[in-house]
């Protein structure tokens, strides 16, 4: 969908705060739900009086090579999870729900969209869980080191069929796929380019588990690739495919997408191309401009795309601070169209207005009804009464705050607190947050404002 305002002048000038532009309840909602995957009290708590820089430093600044999960594999005996397909979706939607650094997670779903690898057709579900592993480790750091260790990862080469290029018998899968969707885009190469550049890829194997370079599989004659003409590997071949004028756009325009605005505008990806080709390629610095930019916290990129199944259904177990049920949620996302693990093709999800229609938007509205149901009442009336929760109005507000950004047009909060506080003939009744009044009222406003337009935008 396209925003119906337009990019502030500077658009890619640090946001600073100000009385006409604040950093308020609204613009830190925006922040964790494009860069941390939801809203969460906790994280509203942890986050209240910090500046958006602060924010942002902690959300990029995760140390990819630690991995609290892992330790707690080797808690469950060594049986891991991630060798049976929908084990190991729903060990990757724990670690969504559970992590300290949700922006790894984000990154590492940008990626796996990006890079897309299903094991519909690599079976092998540990070896697609470990290339997620892969874009936690390097997705925050430089382009070129992650694509170099994609196109030698034991799930990609069974994906595209990279094991079977080899010396004479040359495969052009990948070779298309990392020109067509990985680097530079459709009208940027030849055919003639592709069967030239599937040379340069040949002789990775995968051996089992394991990835092995056999040297005499390996075509080292002269290719000519984009008019070059060398005796590329994949090595040379990356390095050529980078330097395309291409390359940056290409990417720029991919995290803009997922960041900004679903239509970026052709002025905004130059802009950040160009940052790519002025860091090297390195994504974490180009990320966190973005993130820290004036666009960003515009009201052109807020509520500006449609959320994807994750966004929906991690978002509000997040949100609503609910039991994080991963086989519940798991059931939910592949409703809705998003299967972990295995997007439907090697595109990757389309996104976008491709998540609604007549069967998921149903999904979407009995995914929250289900949700709310399984909310413990006590608790959660506790947890809301140490907030300081107890009037019809401070009720609205708080579901409003943590599933809307605060941000509801001033009818549909009347009709919610009338509705809380008046009973089936408008007549004003006591407001007693209570377990009967959580799961007959409270319970209803919640689910309303979750079937309400603005609730699937992010």
């Amino acid at each position: 969908m396209a925003s119906a305002t337009k990019p502030p002048d500077q658009p890619f000038a640090t946001f600073n705060p100000s009385a006409a532009e604040p950093f308020d309840h609204r613009r830190l909602c925006h922040l964790l739900r494009r860069a941390a995957l939801g809203v969460s009290p906790q994280r509203l708590k942890r986050y209240a009086g910090q500046s958006p820089a602060q924010v942002v430093d902690v959300l990029t600044g995760y140390d990819p090579n630690r991995d609290p999960y892992h330790d707690l594999l080797d808690g469950l005996g060594g049986i891991s999870p991630i060798y049976n397909p929908v084990d190991a979706q729903k060990w990757w939607l724990l670690r969504m729900l559970d992590t300290d650094a949700p922006l790894q997670e984000r990154m590492a779903l940008f990626w796996h969209n990006h890079f897309a690898t299903s094991t519909g057709k690599v079976r092998q579900s540990a070896l697609v869980s470990r290339q997620i592993d892969l874009f936690r480790q390097k997705g925050m750091g430089n382009f070129r080191d992650l694509l170099m260790s994609v196109t030698r990862d034991a799930a990609m080469l069974l994906w595209l069929d990279g094991s079977k290029n080899k010396r004479g018998r040359p495969n052009e899968n990948y070779a298309r796929e990392v020109m067509e969707l990985f680097t530079l885009g459709i009208g940027h190469y030849t055919e003639r380019d592709v069967q030239e550049l599937a040379r340069a890829f040949t002789g990775w194997q995968v051996l089992d588990e394991s990835v092995e370079f056999f040297p005499e599989a390996f075509d080292d004659g002269a290719k000519t690739v984009l008019g070059q003409t060398d005796r590329f590997d994949a090595r040379g071949a990356i390095d050529l495919l980078l330097r395309q004028p291409a390359a940056p756009a290409f990417i720029a325009n991919k995290l803009l997408k997922e960041f900004v605005h679903p239509q970026p505008m052709s002025e905004h990806v130059e802009h950040v191309a160009g940052r790519i080709r002025h860091y090297g390629w390195e994504i974490k610095p180009v990320v966190r401009e973005i993130l820290s930019s004036r666009l960003f916290f515009s009201d052109y990129a807020w509520r500006s795309k449609i959320k994807s199944p994750c966004e929906v259904v991690v978002g509000a177990i997040l949100a609503l601070d609910v039991q994080k049920d991963t086989g519940f949620a798991q059931t939910a996302m592949n409703n809705m169209g998003q299967a972990l693990l295995a997007p439907p093709s090697v595109k990757g999800w389309d996104g976008g207005e491709a998540w609604i229609n007549a069967n998921t938007i149903l999904h979407r509205y009995n995914f929250a009804l289900d949700l709310l149901q399984r909310q413990n009442a006590d608790k959660a009336v506790a947890a809301w009464q140490r907030q300081g929760v107890g009037t019809a109005e401070q009720t609205v507000d708080c579901l409003a705050g943590l599933l809307l950004d605060g941000a509801i047009a001033a009818g549909a909060h009347k009709q919610f607190v009338d509705y809380l506080g008046k009973d089936e003939n408008g007549k004003a009744q006591p407001f007693i947050l209570d377990r009967k009044t959580f799961e007959t009222r409270v319970r209803g406003v919640a689910h309303l404002m979750m079937c309400m337009p603005e609730y699937q935008l992010a």
